[in-house]
């Protein structure tokens, strides 16, 4: 589902080239825009900054130095570094718009507690940014019906790999 609680005009859905997705609230899938990766430097506890480190093959030491911001002094709690302007763990495919996590399967809580909303400012500026796309006060996506179709085959693209790739049905993770 591409919105839920908005009406999204759905360019080559599924079920009908001319259908609206409905439902509770405005939250919307993840398009991998990156804009939650460049906009705030992710906080990890020891306990998340030793699990990524071991799920990198690095010693703790050896991942503080290498992927931590050093004018953050925390003993308990650290912040990513930022490269080039976003999270060091942020891969921009030069191919796409699209923006991947690199240690996605070992996600600080701060990244998989964040949920893409047509209300943030962060996924309103992303579909401007990126895709010339709009969302008015009733939650719609707004813009060219040529826009709509192309961010709507992206979106297909990416419930694709994500079937393919972890027989998800339709899920698709920040």
């Amino acid at each position: 589902m591409l919105a839920m609680g908005a009406t999204v005009k759905s360019i080559g859905s599924s079920s009908s080239p001319d259908s609206d997705y409905t439902g509770q609230e405005f939250q919307i899938e993840c398009f991998r825009c990156g804009e939650c990766c460049t906009r705030y430097q992710v906080r990890l506890s020891l306990i998340e900054a030793r699990r990524v480190a071991d799920g990198l093959g690095l010693s703790l030491d050896a991942f503080l130095e290498k992927y931590v911001d050093k004018r953050w002094l925390g003993l308990s709690s650290f912040l990513l570094r930022l490269e080039d302007g976003a999270c060091i763990f942020l891969e921009r495919k030069a191919v796409n718009r699209e923006r991947l996590c690199l240690i996605h399967h070992l996600k600080p809580g701060a990244c998989r507690d964040w949920a893409p909303n047509l209300y943030r400012k962060e996924c309103r500026g992303a579909l401007a940014k990126h895709w010339n796309l709009t969302v008015n006060e009733t939650g719609q996506v707004e813009g060219s019906t040529e826009d709509i179709k192309r961010f709507h085959g992206f979106i297909e693209s990416i419930r694709r790999e994500a079937k393919n790739r972890y027989g998800l049905p339709n899920a698709i993770s920040c």
